[in-house]
């Protein structure tokens, strides 16, 4: 952290530390003006942020710039216009959650975009546990308060969305590889505005109006961590994605899910049988939060299991090392080709069995990473003349084949083994030297009466018989 940064840190940690301390003492109408001063503050190294940044980087910056203004308003319309402005006042207090919500959650799936899974889990939980606490403790006593309904529901959102929230910066505090302070700073801040919100639905039932001095001074606290997160250097940090913890949906950890989901309809459920009102809004309201977090999770899941059966299907089909098909894969394309070719009642098939010439001298004298990078480019060149329908399957150690069906067998067998011959003709560069390699073809044409095995062994004896050749002449 620079001096500057450093020193501007502390000037704005002392003058709105000590406004905080002070402002449980002072009478009512002060107290209005100092808690609008405190909240205006976080205004001032926010907008700097906002300025700084640019792009994607700038959009949760700008949202908690517009959801710390929107709040600002509300204190503002408390000041002046005092408890007859209650109802706009709470409404203003929930869009600034609502707006300061979406803050979070762009700033969450940024940093925290590897552990999605985690923060829909937490986030559900706290959710959860936000609507129990409504359901057992706030909710009873402010249907005894006679608390207006308008009322009763701005805190309820402003209690579970700070719930979610809360959960998923706890999350991305925890699986940090090292402290972040701007994360510890958010977390503060949500705690102690979900610590006010709470108290007051169990004395005054509104977030605005005939505050005790000491409660409106938890919310200054959030003002004020929250106005200090742009000053610690961890905010650029939270740019970046962070750490990607495994995401395994354990037996407990789905029970603990499930328990979270079930939590809220059961509650519900016994304040019905014990002949106590129900809380619509809170059952209303659970499911528009978690059911789209529990399907998202599910989706995830599913996508997922889809990419493990298709990373395990594509690793049983195909050779490690280069991405071809490998010899079962080979087969089993050789063998569904030769029904076709018996289901149309005309030859078809051909196969190329090639087996490069001065592979082993490679992996000798230049190393096996030298002859792993000739296997690799040598699938690329063949592969790389090859028509749509044609399959190249590195059949083991250096030895590929080709399979080809053509209404023309015999100009295709022409075709392959030419093209073949073409690719390899050229030098390898490897371990820094031009390394020339070559191959020996050995090409065969189905009869319709030959099976998979009886074809690649007679185009092994061509490639064995043509490899022969090449070695009389040398």
């Amino acid at each position: 952290m620079g001096a500057s940064v450093r020193r501007s840190l502390w000037c704005y940690a002392v003058l709105t530390g000590a406004v905080t301390a002070v402002h449980p003492v002072l009478p009512a109408g002060p107290r209005a003006l100092t808690y609008l001063l405190i909240s205006a503050a976080t205004m001032v190294p926010l907008a700097a942020i906002v300025r700084r940044l640019r792009g994607r980087d700038r959009l949760p910056w700008a949202l908690l710039l517009i959801a710390m203004a929107v709040l600002t308003t509300s204190n503002a319309v408390v000041a002046v216009g005092g408890p007859g402005q209650r109802m706009p006042a709470d409404v203003l207090v929930t869009v600034g959650h609502t707006v300061l919500l979406a803050a979070a959650v762009t700033l969450v799936l940024r940093r925290a975009g590897n552990d999605i899974g985690g923060l829909i889990d937490v986030s559900v939980c706290a959710i959860g546990l936000g609507g129990l606490l409504w359901t057992a403790l706030l909710f009873p006593r402010l249907t005894a308060m006679r608390a207006p309904g308008g009322a009763q529901l701005t805190l309820l959102v402003s209690i579970l969305v700070l719930a979610g929230v809360l959960g998923a910066l706890v999350r991305i505090w925890y699986v940090a590889e090292r402290p972040l302070p701007a994360v510890t700073l958010f977390v503060a801040a949500l705690l102690a505005a979900l610590i006010g919100n709470t108290v007051l639905s169990v004395t005054t039932g509104s977030m605005t109006v005939g505050r005790p001095g000491w409660i409106e001074s938890l919310f200054m606290i959030a003002y004020v961590c929250v106005g200090a997160v742009p000053y610690t250097e961890s905010v650029d940090e939270l740019r970046r994605p962070g750490p990607a913890p495994s995401d395994r949906l354990s037996t407990g950890r789905l029970v603990f899910l499930g328990a979270a989901v079930a939590v809220t309809p059961v509650a519900g459920g016994l304040r019905e049988m014990a002949g106590l009102p129900a809380d619509g809004p809170l059952l209303a309201l659970g499911i528009l939060l978690v059911a789209p977090l529990v399907m998202t999770r599910v989706g995830r899941l599913a996508r997922a299991r889809e990419r493990a059966e298709a990373a395990l299907r594509y690793q049983a089909t195909h050779d490690t090392l280069t991405g071809l098909p490998n010899r079962a894969e080979l087969r089993a394309r050789l063998d569904a080709a030769l029904a076709r070719e018996r289901a149309a009642g005309r030859r078809s098939v051909v196969l190329l069995f090639c087996d490069l010439d001065g592979f082993k001298a490679v992996n000798d004298r230049l190393g096996h990473a030298a002859g792993d990078q000739l296997l690799i480019e040598v699938g690329e060149r063949i592969k790389a003349g090859l028509r749509a329908g044609d399959t190249l399957a590195r059949y083991g150690g250096d030895e590929f084949l080709v399979l080809c069906e053509d209404d023309q067998p015999d100009r295709a067998e022409a075709r392959l083994t030419a093209h073949v011959h073409r690719a390899l003709a050229a030098p390898f560069h490897l371990a820094g030297e031009e390394v020339p390699v070559g191959t020996s073809v050995g090409a065969v044409r189905s009869d319709r009466t030959l099976g998979a095995d009886e074809l690649i062994g007679r185009a092994d004896q061509a490639m064995y018989r043509a490899k022969q050749l090449v070695r009389g002449r040398a």
